[in-house]
């Protein structure tokens, strides 16, 4: 059984290094250094850069941030403007995205991969009112420090947004996905968190700018 468990999770994991490798080469093959020859084409390059970063940034474990990067490195303030803008746009899609996607998707997947245990707590914790998950959650909570997280839950979010190494656990496309799908987070509140949480490096980028 842990054999197959491990084939079709290295079938995952090289799916999804293949996706990686087929944007980057995608990336370098549109030109996407954005650094173009002729000012006529400049406007057609920003436009397709920006709209690559967004639907990129939006999938889970799709690398979109080498993009942002370079838009802010050639455009400057306004280009800070305009990936701030499409962040928090590709992470509001991502969020959209996990309300939408049902939750049997998500256990038939644990099911195939012969996460049984796995399957089974999501079909129960799926069960349960999205009002009363944080208890249901609370009360279940094999780890001292899990209540803790998850009366903060929006805190740890915001950190898991800026963690280092984040594209491991899918980036923040699927962790705002993830956020979404497990309907823990209200709408409103979610937007101040991403619209704070992702405001360090363009500040930083900005102030090295100036100074």
């Amino acid at each position: 059984m842990w054999l197959a468990t491990v084939a079709k999770l290295s079938i995952l994991v090289l799916v999804v290094v293949l996706a990686n490798i087929s944007v980057s080469h995608l990336i370098d093959r549109l030109g996407i250094q954005i650094w173009p020859e002729y000012m006529e084409i400049i406007d057609r390059a920003v436009l397709l850069g920006v709209l690559l970063y967004t639907c990129l940034l939006a999938m889970p474990f799709l690398p979109g941030v080498e993009i942002g990067l370079t838009l802010m490195m050639v455009l400057g303030p306004k280009g800070v403007a305009i990936v701030y803008i499409c962040t928090i746009v590709a992470l509001i899609v991502s969020y959209g995205m996990g309300r939408m996607i049902p939750a049997h998707l998500l256990i038939s997947l644990l099911n195939w991969l012969h996460l049984e245990r796995a399957a089974r707590l999501l079909s129960r914790f799926n069960a349960v009112s999205p009002d009363r998950r944080i208890e249901y959650l609370t009360k279940r909570a094999s780890m001292k420090f899990v209540p803790f997280i998850l009366r903060h839950r929006y805190l740890a979010l915001a950190v898991l947004f800026n963690l280092p190494g984040n594209a491991l656990i899918g980036g923040g496309g699927g962790i705002a996905m993830m956020a979404g799908m497990s309907r823990l987070y209200s709408f409103s509140v979610y937007f101040l968190v991403i619209s704070g949480a992702i405001l360090p490096l363009p500040v930083f980028f900005i102030l090295s700018k100036l100074l």
